[in-house]
């Protein structure tokens, strides 16, 4: 059979899709939450203002979900060989586009994915998250991440089913064993403790996601656009803006049970960050 040309440019993330997709075998639990945003809102105008950094909701789902994994460390780890694998830190992986502008047709398709690691999230204050973010991203959309360069020459080169096979021995190296591929140069656990996913961005509410192959974190939260909602207050009916976030949690990790707990810690983060994480101080000048 002729081997024919792509007929549209495919992104580095399309191709790696299609060569290393198969039907998913995983069970996972599907939930959703609407998070009454009203003081998450007056909580980012106000960090903004005292530090300077862009910090958006997406930055304190991966706070909040940082909270989740230290209270429950039977979460942060990886199934091997049908035995649990504790991880040694709590990292969140956030997933960065390349584009920022609004695009369709051609350039929509081209258009690729990546992400950024955040190492120890649990010790960090939401601007420090988004900071470290926004450098890491700007690399990547600059061309000048060496990991992400290495990428999309090897997914460039390699034929889909050899492809399939590179993911495939990728994927249970650094993420099943947790070991890094040094001649590769790549990190242990890449995709870290959770994945957060921002498709808010690109005007979706609540999206569910499939989980690619090769990435095996126990939970992937997708946080959706914030639009004003109808709510009861004090058994009243009001208007407010609302935040939708999607889960995807492995159910070899946890059972319904501890998945309400996870919602309840979500919630109390969001319903007021800044109880968990103040402002900072800014000192006086003398007068």
């Amino acid at each position: 059979m002729a081997v024919t040309k792509d007929p549209l440019p495919f992104s580095v993330w399309r191709k790696i899709a299609m060569a290393s997709w198969r039907p998913r075998k995983d069970p996972a639990i599907l939930a959703t939450i609407d998070q009454d945003a009203e003081r998450l809102l007056q909580y980012l105008e106000a960090v903004h203002e005292a530090t300077g950094a862009h910090v958006t909701p997406m930055h304190l789902v991966g706070r909040a979900s940082a909270k989740v994994f230290s209270m429950m460390p039977g979460l942060n780890g990886r199934v091997v060989f049908g035995r649990f694998l504790p991880s040694p830190t709590v990292d969140g992986f956030f997933v960065v586009s390349l584009r920022t502008d609004p695009v369709s047709g051609g350039e929509a398709v081209a258009t690729d994915l990546s992400g950024a690691i955040v190492r120890r999230v649990d010790e960090k204050t939401p601007w420090q998250i988004a900071t470290e973010l926004a450098e890491r991203a700007a690399l990547i959309r600059h061309d000048q991440d060496p990991l992400f360069k290495q990428t999309k020459m090897m997914v460039k080169n390699l034929p889909p089913m050899t492809l399939r096979l590179v993911t495939d021995f990728i994927g249970f190296v650094t993420e099943s064993l947790q070991l890094p591929i040094p001649f590769m140069g790549l990190e242990a656990r890449p995709y870290g403790s959770f994945l957060v996913s921002n498709v808010g961005t690109y005007g979706l509410d609540a999206v569910f996601a499939p989980i690619p192959p090769f990435a095996h974190p126990p939970v992937t939260i997708l946080v959706g656009t914030i639009t004003d909602k109808v709510l009861a207050v004090d058994g009243e009916p009001a208007v407010r803006p609302v935040l939708p976030l999607a889960f995807i949690i492995d159910h070899r990790f946890v059972d319904g049970y501890q998945a309400a707990a996870m919602a309840k810690v979500f919630r109390e983060y969001l319903s007021d960050p800044a109880c968990s994480d103040p402002l900072p101080v800014t000192p006086r000048r003398p007068r």
